[in-house]
């Protein structure tokens, strides 16, 4: 049997099947539904967004050429665009998201661990520049937006003192509180739920198929062992052998 048979096999199979599919796939919906109505917690982000840019250095050798200006100037921002992963990095240490926690528990007495800022935050550059934006998402607004403008001073200090100060950074967007949580996706996770309940009665339905070993009719003894059917005994005469064998029976016991 070539490719093209099998998956022919396989798609008159499955559409034989079509109801187990459909329910299978309804059910995967609607137990992803419960799932994220039950078990997903809301969540609220703050967001703030910085500019990292390098110092004039004193050791710069002053050039009153606007071409030499603007190439020194350039140079400064590749220089802040290479190190941003460095200065990231130094944002997921444990003495960084210390220190903040330190600072907020601080102002707001609160009692924040390292392990809380730290799993909250998401740090992303932007691509081919030298702004990166943090995010913070938490299951509390207030929390999400102390986090979120405690870095807005963190972070400028932290590099202030790493590096020798080579790079500096500018709050250019600050963070606001949260004032509506964010969606809990319930379309794209029932959506998902359908897929998944299609695809694994799918999977259902042609492992069954494969693992039944028993001869289903003149065609399917033929195509697995090769063997020419010369004829068959039709349904109706055991039918009538059966019935009469209980007629019988039944007169005897009379």
């Amino acid at each position: 049997m070539n490719i093209d048979a099998n998956v022919q096999k396989i798609l008159s199979l499955l559409f034989k099947k079509w109801i187990i599919i459909v329910l299978f796939a309804i059910i995967g919906a609607i137990l992803a539904g419960v799932y994220t109505h039950y078990f997903t917690t809301l969540t609220y982000s703050s967001s703030v967004e910085f500019l990292a840019y390098v110092q004039d250095s004193n050791k710069e050798l002053s050039d009153s050429t606007n071409a030499a200006q603007q190439a020194s100037n350039t140079s400064k921002m590749n220089y802040a665009i290479k190190m941003l992963d460095t200065y990231i990095e130094l944002f997921k240490t444990n003495e960084f998201n210390q220190t903040v926690a330190n600072e907020i528990n601080k102002e707001y007495g609160t009692s924040y661990t390292a392990g809380q800022i730290k799993g909250s935050i998401t740090i992303e550059p932007v691509a081919n520049t030298a702004m990166f934006k943090i995010t913070v998402i938490t299951g509390d607004p207030d929390m999400s937006y102390q986090i979120a403008h405690q870095l807005e001073k963190s972070i400028p200090s932290k590099m202030e003192t790493a590096n020798n100060g080579m790079v500096s950074a500018s709050v250019e967007d600050i963070a606001l509180k949260a004032t509506t949580s964010e969606s809990l996706g319930y379309s794209k996770k029932c959506l998902f739920g359908f897929i998944a309940g299609a695809v694994l009665a799918a999977a259902y339905i042609i492992l069954r198929d494969l693992l039944d070993i028993r001869v289903k009719g003149n065609d399917n003894l033929s195509e697995r062992y090769g063997i020419p059917v010369l004829g068959t005994i039709p349904e109706f005469e055991l039918k009538a052998s059966a019935s009469k064998a209980v007629n019988k029976e039944k007169g005897e016991q009379k």
